[in-house]
């Protein structure tokens, strides 16, 4: 693709949400990404939009739980001024809000979006976010997988990170992802024998990975350095509409009907899809009742 202005190289454009791929971008550099830029980020943003926590050095770690957790024991002062060798992680989410990536976030969108035209799953990115990750030298992210589609980008340090196939019953069950998206269940537990599924990719500063939407990962950062990645969080059109669908699944399933997965039929999904607002709504109002 032409006039990309933050990603390079050959762009698998249809492999997104399909298929883990490697590409290349050009942020490493940026001065909004410097680390003491993202320091003085880390200590102004909302309080409640900065995570962080300590000692994840286990893939069976839960790390959701881990990141709210260890929150109110630590000092997040102290973390940025140890991250060399704390083993700490630090998550910032909707950096957007900040200043100083306002500019950035535009052409980043404007990049991804110029992906999903080609694909035609979308126009517009939907419920767009920065996430900024700052961890450790040898720091682990624990497995886990996310309700949207994500490109990671490594702008200094360097990691292995393990993608998982989305959708594979013997990663994450179809039930335990639908119940996910709904915020019904916690992400499923790690077990050895999902690491046979994995896609690894060795990167660096200056490299860039697709995870596709609801695959399974896990992040070993490298010795050399302390990490920091940008990841870019979105709904295209497509995975809004399988996210509904899966949600009413969900739904379906806890009151003993066995619905088609997300993705086996356009036609259901779309359904599903234009069904779930009115289902979610009518639920939220029937709960208000019972209260």
């Amino acid at each position: 693709m032409k006039d990309l202005k933050c990603f390079s190289g050959d762009i698998k454009t249809d492999l997104i949400d399909r298929e883990p791929f490697r590409i290349n971008h050009k942020l490493v550099d940026h001065p909004a990404l410097s680390l003491e830029n993202i320091s003085k980020v880390i200590l102004t943003h909302p309080k409640d939009k900065v995570m962080f926590s300590k000692g994840l050095d286990h893939l069976g770690i839960n790390f959701d739980k881990a990141l709210v957790k260890e929150k109110d024991k630590l000092d997040i002062n102290e973390i940025v001024e140890t991250i060399r060798t704390s083993n700490s992680y630090i998550a910032v989410r909707s950096a957007e809000l900040h200043p100083s990536f306002k500019d950035l976030f535009q052409d980043i969108l404007s990049d991804v979006e110029g992906f999903m035209k080609i694909n035609k799953t979308g126009k517009k990115a939907h419920v767009p976010m920065i996430w900024l990750f700052i961890a450790s030298p040898g720091a682990v992210t624990p497995f886990h997988f996310d309700r949207f589609s994500n490109f990671i980008m490594q702008i200094r340090g360097s990691k292995e990170l393990a993608v998982f196939p989305p959708g594979h019953e013997a990663v994450v069950a179809t039930r335990d992802t639908e119940a996910y998206l709904d915020w019904d269940v916690e992400t499923p537990p790690w077990r050895d024998e999902m690491e046979a599924y994995a896609h690894k990719f060795n990167f660096k500063a200056g490299e860039a990975v697709h995870i596709p939407y609801t695959s399974g990962h896990y992040v070993k950062n490298g010795m050399d350095d302390i990490s920091i990645t940008l990841s870019v969080f979105y709904h295209s059109d497509e995975t809004l509409m399988w996210s509904k669908a899966m949600r009413l699944n969900n739904r379906l399933r806890n009151r003993g009907y066995n619905p088609t997965p997300a993705k086996q039929s356009v036609v259901k999904d779309k359904l599903k899809a234009t069904i779930f607002p009115y289902v979610n709504k009518l639920s939220t109002t029937l709960s208000k009742f019972k209260s």
